[in-house]
């Protein structure tokens, strides 16, 4: 039941999960609609519109959605299972097929970067391996070979270099999002948010962040 965390009226973001679609990342399009009705684990949410005209969401087709409540904004994944009209309003109807993850209010500044990492689901003695491709106080986004169609818990290892000197962190974090990039080579990319990260381990990646930006700042006046 998701009645207590949503109420009617809550602005819904929403996006396709990337694994149903044969489309370019640059071209991932985010539409805003409203919540009209709660039922069980189903949206009823107005169709959004787009230039004036009505966006048909795919019936059976997958979206990550951002809904923002009063208490704070919530992802998960949905599906579309049925479109309808009421009263001169079109609706569609959105099945819950994930957790609802809570997002931390607070905001950090996303670095760019690349840099290896290994995860593992946690409690799992296999791990992968992959690139950070950005970076922040409250999660990262990686690329590798591995998609996650639910929203596990992964923990992390990655090399962060801090005045010359090399700090190994290991943070468990929740997949919030996975979703392909690349068809040909089968590459994934998979967002995370840190859980519950230690405010050592949070100070040392905003740290970092400062000193890169500093460092990229100095290069680019020598340029």
């Amino acid at each position: 039941m998701i009645h207590k965390a949503l109420s009617l009226g809550d602005k819904i973001e929403i996006s396709r999960s990337k694994f149903n679609r044969n489309e370019p990342y640059e071209n991932q399009k985010i539409y805003v609609s409203i919540i009209q009705d709660i039922v069980d684990d189903e949206l009823i949410i107005s169709a959004p519109v787009e230039n004036g005209k009505i966006i048909p969401l795919e019936i059976g087709t997958s979206y990550m959605i951002s809904i923002y409540t009063k208490g704070g904004l919530f992802n998960c994944k949905a599906k579309v299972s049925k479109r309808t009209k009421k009263n001169q309003l079109y609706l569609i109807t959105l099945s819950i097929e994930s957790e609802l993850i809570k997002s931390q209010r607070r905001q950090y500044f996303r670095l760019d970067c690349i840099m290896p990492i290994s995860f593992s689901e946690k409690e799992s003695e296999e791990w992968h391996h992959g690139l950070v491709v950005d970076i922040s106080g409250g999660g990262l986004r990686f690329t590798s070979k591995i998609h996650y169609e639910t929203n596990p818990e992964v923990t992390c290892q990655f090399d962060l270099v801090i005045d010359e000197e090399i700090k190994r962190l290991e943070i468990i974090g929740q997949v919030v999002d996975s979703r392909i990039i690349d068809f040909e080579t089968m590459r994934y990319e998979t967002r995370v948010m840190f859980d519950d990260i230690a405010n050592e381990d949070r100070e040392i990646i905003i740290k970092y962040i400062f000193e890169e930006q500093r460092k990229r700042r100095k290069r680019q006046k020598g340029l």
